[in-house]
């Protein structure tokens, strides 16, 4: 770990400034051993990290949602909203441009029964018949989220650490409370279609980092970091992890810079707000 390069170079009476460096993964030991770090392996671990950045919402969850929402839908009501959309918020302004376009009034009439009648109909029938609500069966909902939020993970483009947690909350999520997924870019290893980085070493960029708001400020994201800075140096070629990152996020700024990350110039692209940071390894 980075703790222990730190404590293999100091002596025992380290300066101030020494013991303030190491503070932070400090932190993320004692995270580590209340919250361990995980890699992500499994179809199970992708779809964990999934249900977590969908709101703690797991397939089954989604499914048990959506029916509950369709049994409360009011029928007759949404019935009348659906009219409305048919023939009044699509039909009409679509009748009026015809009209503009034609100045033929019996043609605009038969557009707008073909277009907002017939749609207003439908939707009317459909929504009476209690279907405004769609109900996903669990392999469709497994299917959207893991696009939705996991789909590199899921197709092998992108390298996954996770965090858990024994509070219930997170249950639905296999315990997942953060997580960080990246990709090896530039290297022999590297996945075929990862996006390569001209004139630029073998690195591994961050793409995402989460850690739950309840979970905050307790060294967990530190640890994600610390798990993958030893990730690269022991299973990859990887000469440095970047990342990007918006200024304004002063939290995630800092700690980036607690862990050795630098703002640098952005060898991907100069049209875009966001700020390019890296560290060497």
């Amino acid at each position: 770990s980075i703790l222990a390069s730190v404590e293999g170079f100091v002596p025992a009476q380290r300066s101030s400034r020494a013991a303030v460096a190491a503070a932070p993964h400090m932190v993320a030991e004692t995270a580590v051993e209340k919250y361990p770090i995980k890699q992500v392996v499994t179809e199970e671990d992708v779809l964990n990290i999934a249900a977590f950045r969908n709101n703690l919402k797991n397939p089954e969850i989604m499914v048990k949602d959506a029916k509950r929402k369709r049994r409360e839908t009011d029928n007759t009501a949404s019935a009348l909203q659906g009219l409305q959309i048919g023939f009044i918020n699509v039909g009409i302004p679509l009748a009026a441009f015809i009209y503009w376009k034609s100045q033929d009034v019996m043609e605009t009439l038969k557009f707008y029964a073909a277009t907002g009648g017939t749609m207003g109909i439908s939707l009317g029938i459909n929504n009476y018949l209690g279907r405004a609500v769609y109900v996903m069966d669990e392999a469709e909902a497994t299917n959207r989220i893991l696009v939705d939020y996991a789909e590199g993970l899921k197709r092998k483009f992108d390298i996954g650490f996770y965090s858990v947690s024994e509070d219930s909350m997170f249950e639905p999520a296999g315990g997942v409370m953060a997580c960080v997924d990246c990709q090896l870019r530039n290297s022999d290893k590297s996945p075929t279609g990862i996006q390569v980085v001209p004139d630029y070493p073998p690195h591994i960029y961050i793409k995402n980092m989460e850690v739950h708001d309840s979970m905050r400020r307790q060294g967990v994201g530190m640890a994600l970091l610390d798990a993958l800075e030893t990730y690269a140096k022991e299973e990859t070629d990887a000469e440095r992890l970047t990342l990007e990152v918006e200024e304004e996020n002063v939290g995630a700024v800092r700690l980036y810079e607690k862990a050795g990350f630098q703002f640098t110039d952005n060898p991907i692209t100069k049209l875009t707000k966001r700020k390019f940071m890296a560290k060497r390894l």
